[in-house]
């Protein structure tokens, strides 16, 4: 056991300066400490904002370049980067359509791929109603069910254009016992 001897009040002194200081150097490391963690853990926060919040201006990059159809995965691509979906791909024949270099049918562009697992979009009925965000890969499913889904009057010399429930009472409203004409063929 360390025991010290104050016999004089400046000895004493020193010592609770010492204590003190080693005591302000200590809290001083642990405030800074929990700077840091606070810092670090806003940093990761702001990672995750940025990441949640990437836009897409042009839409069209997630088509295939031939049929203009979203693309699926597995997406392929020539030696020169070009993408083509899976059907494009297996008519391509080995060459690619933009550039006519090789189109080997085992060069997926797995980039492309994650892009298109992680995109988020808004549905196109959003104009009409629709709030929800479907992931990019589910967008056709999405669109076939979606209640906010424009149908146009199947009656001939109407242009009524509505939801499916709308359209409902559109027909029911203006259109009873066939009245206004024949349906569309």
């Amino acid at each position: 056991m360390l025991m010290m001897d104050f016999t004089d009040l400046g000895s004493l002194y020193m010592f609770i300066i010492a204590i003190g200081s080693l005591l302000f150097i200590a809290l001083a490391y642990v405030f800074l400490i929990i700077y840091r963690l606070n810092l670090e853990k806003d940093m990761l926060r702001n990672r995750k904002l940025a990441r949640a919040s990437v836009m897409l201006l042009d839409k069209d990059v997630l088509e295939c370049p031939i049929c203009c159809e979203p693309l699926k995965i597995p997406i392929y691509q020539c030696i020169n980067g070009h993408l083509a979906c899976t059907p494009c791909w297996k008519k391509v024949k080995n060459i690619c359509p933009f550039c006519q270099k090789p189109a080997k049918y085992d060069f997926r562009c797995r980039a492309m791929e994650k892009v298109i697992e992680a995109a988020m979009v808004s549905c196109p009925n959003a104009s009409y109603g629709c709030k929800k965000n479907v992931s990019y890969t589910n967008l056709s499913s999405h669109e076939k069910q979606c209640r906010f889904t424009q149908c146009s009057c199947p009656m001939r010399n109407c242009n009524y254009t509505g939801s499916s429930k709308d359209l409902y009472k559109h027909v029911r409203a203006n259109h009873r016992n066939g009245r206004q004409g024949k349906f569309r063929k």
